[in-house]
């Protein structure tokens, strides 16, 4: 039998993003390996796959990628794209493109990346399902007075980035002139509105979520341990914590997999990550975000349909703490995505073929 075709495609960040983008560069050779990483696992799975960068650095790159892709019903696409030329905003795009063509491939929608990486639209639909979250308010300019519910200390973020982007130690505020110098800040910076929550100094766990509908299974709670952490900087995963290797910071934010805690606070964690996670509409696999605060309630802080699945990352561990091996969970995440296509799309006699560019 002939081995089922995969396409690894990821956005292959240049150093110098083009004028406009609002977001940092990312080690390139990372994003690099981390889609080898994939094509590897599935290639040792049995899987025919290949890897197609879409280059942040030439806009031509995806005509490129259309004139691959757009025989697609002969394979699925592994899509591992988190934006499209430097701008988080534009990842969504890239998913809608595929759906579009008529391609099948991993993950969620494109409506679904497009409102949860809108933190406020996210907080606004979890709300509505009953899922409790940080108190928020979007603020277009700084505020001459707190909305109701909210109270200090706050964090102020960009309203429409991910990867921890425009949170630092600042971005924790105790009084109404920190708030409104993070708030400009945020606004100038990054050219979006802030959001600014309520600041919960509790455990955060991070809850892998993979399957659809009835088999859509949260995997053991991850925790951040913060190790040491200086007394004069707030505990949060900031972007240096994340992703500067070398900071001290980084160094003082351990993942703990599976977290240490109580039966009955684990099975909360993971019913609360699944419920998030049908009410954004995930898809395939996700990860979410949460904060457990002193009044004992667990609040979801995001939900990130896209997240890291390098095998460092702490959704690989969230899956070999359950006994997967890294090839057997990405092999897991094609095979839920395969299962979805032919559930929702039973084949059809003949099929449509996109017309080719001129």
């Amino acid at each position: 039998m002939k081995a089922e075709r995969i396409k690894v495609i990821f956005n292959d960040d240049s150093p110098e993003p083009d004028e406009g983008a609002q977001q940092p560069a990312l080690d390139s050779a990372a994003q690099v390996r981390a889609a080898s990483e994939v094509a590897s696992a599935l290639a040792e799975c049995g899987f025919d796959a290949s890897v197609t960068a879409l280059k942040t650095s030439r806009r031509d790159s995806l005509y490129d990628l259309v004139h691959e892709l757009r025989d697609g019903a002969e394979y699925m696409v592994f899509n591992l794209c988190e934006a499209a030329f430097g701008k988080s905003s534009l990842e969504m795009h890239i998913a809608a493109l595929l759906e579009l063509y008529g391609i099948r491939f991993t993950g969620s929608a494109a409506l679904t990346l497009g409102l949860s990486l809108n933190k406020g639209l996210t907080k606004d639909i979890l709300s509505r399902r009953d899922i409790m979250t940080p108190e928020y308010s979007v603020m277009n300019e700084p505020p001459a007075r707190l909305k109701r519910g909210l109270k200090f200390p706050l964090i102020v973020k960009p309203l429409r980035e991910d990867a921890s982007i425009g949170i630092d130690a600042g971005a924790v505020v105790t009084n109404m002139k920190e708030l409104k110098k993070r708030v400009e800040f945020i606004i100038a910076q990054f050219h979006q509105p802030a959001i600014v929550e309520e600041y919960i100094d509790g455990r955060e766990f991070n809850i892998a979520v993979i399957g659809n509908g009835k088999e859509a299974r949260a995997l053991p709670p991850s925790e951040i341990d913060f190790v040491d952490f200086p007394a004069d900087k707030p505990r949060i995963c900031c972007y240096e914590a994340k992703w500067v290797l070398d900071s001290p910071l980084y160094k003082k934010t351990k993942p703990v997999c599976p977290a240490n805690v109580p039966e009955a606070l684990r099975d909360e964690l993971q019913s609360v990550a699944v419920k998030a996670y049908e009410a954004m509409g995930c898809r395939d696999y996700a990860r979410v975000d949460t904060r457990l605060g002193e009044d004992g309630n667990i609040k979801v802080l995001e939900v990130n349909p896209n997240p890291d699945i390098s095998s460092g990352a702490g959704f690989a561990r969230a899956g070999a703490a359950v006994g997967l091996t890294y090839p057997l969970l990405v092999s897991e995440i094609v095979r839920v995505a395969q299962a979805r296509y032919v559930e929702t799309y039973p084949p059809a006699k003949e099929k449509w073929r996109a017309p080719q560019p001129a």
